[in-house]
């Protein structure tokens, strides 16, 4: 075989090779796409709840005396069975429960609502969050903390509605 020859087939070996990938890239079957609405697959909604007290801001009192550090008694009979409620649900269960007069019984609020005292708190623990989490635990008790990813991370216990006060006529 010469060497005229020799090119003219590694030529056509080339040419060979590029029309089969060509083939094989427009052989590839589509997929149907389908816009999902009211879904949003990085969503926590679907996930379980779990939570953690690791990083509970339990030192010292508001200003009114109530002190940041809940009892064993209300850790025993209030907070940990409500946290376990709560655990056995999904974020999208949770986020159904709602007051009689229709409003979110757990929710995240901005930082920038909450009091000022709890605001300054924050601050104090180099915390920079824009929005907390709140659970209702009763009719005054809240429970003040921060979601990460599907995680409630419990930063206060709130028994008298301190953290963001409202009024009641």
């Amino acid at each position: 075989m010469s060497r005229r020859q020799a090119r003219l087939e590694r030529e056509a070996q080339r040419k060979l090779k590029a029309a089969e990938k060509s083939a094989r890239l427009r052989e590839r079957p589509v997929e149907e796409k389908t816009v999902r609405f009211g879904a949003d697959p990085g969503s926590i909604f679907h996930m379980q709840m779990t939570w953690t007290v690791d990083q509970a801001d339990c030192d010292g009192a508001w200003a009114s005396g109530t002190p940041r550090q809940w009892s064993e008694e209300c850790w025993a009979n209030e907070i940990e069975p409500k946290l376990g409620e709560f655990a056995a649900l999904t974020w999208a269960e949770i986020d159904t429960f709602t007051t009689s007069s229709g409003h979110k019984m757990h929710h995240s609020m901005d930082t920038s609502q909450i009091a000022n005292e709890a605001q300054a708190r924050l601050a104090e623990l180099s915390r920079s969050e824009e929005s907390i989490f709140r659970f209702r635990l009763g009719g005054k008790p809240r429970l003040w903390g921060f979601r990460v990813v599907s995680t409630f991370n419990v930063l206060w216990h709130d028994p008298e509605h301190e953290v963001y006060p409202v009024d009641v006529d």
